[in-house]
């Protein structure tokens, strides 16, 4: 059951001459400032490697040579699967993937109201993503109120698993709850060997700007090696404020950042999955705030795109991304936008994509129902227009072209390849439009939401496993909160 995906096709912004000046900036940030490792075993990793480490600084100067050698271990591509691991997603050549938004802190709810999230809302998102076609992954997208904070990650797991079978983020918040998320996983999968052998869980690092790796995301990053689940280096610099002002310089600092990120993998692990990432935008002067769905977004998706295919690495993008706290005009013009720059960049999967507001704190119900439609767009762009002799068309042309082509069997059997069809968007004239109650696109949305959460069901996880994993979940609560309070 491999997933549907769309096939890119890059734009550039960057020469060759471009990418070898940005890798040698970088090496030269590497050689004069180096990066801050905060994690003692990451420290560790370096000097043994090879690298010039000052332990009392936490500062680790890396030659290029090393940087080379390491990042020929990691490798060029890999597969993920799904709690069903039927479902699988290949990251390798030119294939992209769609993942919803995550982290959100707030809910915009089927009834309009805007409040705090919940595991049901967890558990109500991940079952319309698993209907949705043009959704590839599922994310942590709330961060719940309803459950104690040091365990958020393994009930937004499990309600992901029970509501999906699609391929599901980790979670790498130190070292600790990386391994509890592993050991669900292991109850899921069977066995530690399965867990490792088809991949369920995405990590994620997303190094500190500027030029810092820290403790609690490398901690995790280093138990997600260990069982070869892939990790996600995405830095979320902001140009102006954690990295130059210059699209080139934060582009140069963010290179830095996710190769030493992906050096930590590989030195702990060769052959660790990684995706090489970016998360990053500028920030807006007038505000203060980040300009997650400005125009800058999209160049620095492109060329993080390049740069990965540079290092020949699975990428990985931020699209679909808006400021709009609301669903409505601007919403629609910067998740199209940032959407579409994303895939035709080059990267395998684009983080963020679907349900998204307000710079991807606020969830919305509505908006990933209408986010599944523009990716659905997006991938018949990708695909581009196939020439050849039947789709040419020339006897077509001249036995029809007088006329027109519906009574045309070549109609009939190319439209549905050639066309992309809507499920949402309305095409009808306004008279049909008024007589079919005359909606909008958010009341539309809404009403497909709740007919798939009607209608939709997603096969059950064994009882027995469930059960397990139920028990998993109590027992670790327990731990937690017997132990002193850990900030999470």
């Amino acid at each position: 059951m491999q997933a549907n995906e769309a096939v890119g096709r890059q734009f550039e912004v960057l020469s060759r001459d471009d990418l070898d000046k940005i890798h040698g900036a970088t090496m030269e940030v590497f050689r004069r400032l180096g990066i801050k490792v905060m994690e003692p075993d990451a420290l560790e990793l370096f000097d043994h490697a090879g690298a010039d480490v000052d332990w009392k600084t936490r500062m680790v100067r890396i030659p290029e040579s090393l940087v080379e050698e390491t990042l020929r271990k990691a490798p060029s591509e890999f597969k993920m699967y799904g709690r069903d691991p039927k479902y699988e997603l290949d990251y390798s050549d030119n294939k992209v993937y769609f993942g919803i938004a995550g982290c959100a802190v707030r809910v915009h709810d089927l009834d309009g109201e805007v409040r705090p999230g919940t595991v049901a809302d967890v558990e109500n998102l991940a079952r319309i993503a698993d209907y949705l076609e043009n959704i590839h992954h599922i994310l942590l997208m709330i961060t719940p109120f309803d459950v104690p904070d040091e365990v958020y990650h393994l009930h937004c797991i499990n309600a992901d698993w029970k509501n999906s079978v699609k391929t599901t983020d980790g979670f790498t918040w130190t070292a600790r709850k990386a391994q509890e998320t592993i050991d669900m996983a292991a109850i899921m999968r069977g066995s530690y060997e399965e867990v490792m052998k088809r991949p369920p869980l995405l990590g994620f690092m997303n190094p500190v700007s500027p030029m810092q790796l820290s403790k609690e995301l490398t901690e995790g990053a280093l138990v997600y090696a260990k069982y070869r689940q892939p990790i996600v280096f995405a830095p979320e610099a902001m140009a102006g404020a954690t990295a130059p002002s210059t699209l080139a310089g934060l582009i140069t600092q963010q290179n830095a950042e996710v190769l030493a990120g992906i050096m930590v993998s590989q030195l702990a692990n060769p052959g660790t999955p990684v995706l090489y990432g970016t998360a990053s935008t500028v920030m807006d002067m007038k505000t203060g705030t980040a300009a997650m769905g400005g125009p800058e977004v999209g160049l620095i998706n492109m060329a993080t795109g390049q740069l990965g295919r540079y290092y020949n690495l699975p990428r990985r993008g931020t699209g679909g991304v808006t400021d709009s706290k609301l669903v409505d005009a601007q919403a629609g013009a910067e998740t199209a936008m940032s959407l579409l720059m994303a895939a035709m960049s080059g990267m395998n999967f684009v983080y963020e994509a679907c349900g998204g507001l307000d710079g991807t704190l606020t969830f919305s119900y509505e908006k990933l129902v209408i986010d599944n439609e523009i990716a659905g767009m997006v991938s018949r762009i990708l695909k581009g227009i196939e020439v050849n002799e039947e789709t040419l068309a020339v006897d077509e042309i001249c036995k029809y072209g007088s006329t027109n082509y519906l009574g045309s069997p070549n109609t009939g059997k190319m439209f549905r390849k050639e066309h992309y069809l809507p499920t949402l968007f309305d095409r009808r004239n306004w008279e049909a439009w008024l007589r079919a109650g005359g909606r909008d696109i958010s009341q539309e949305a809404r009403r497909k939401a709740k007919w798939i959460l009607k209608e939709h069901m997603v096969e059950p996880i064994e009882k027995g496993i469930q059960a397990e994993i139920d028990g998993f979940i109590k027992k670790t609560t327990r731990k937690w909160m017997s132990s002193a309070p850990i900030s999470s």
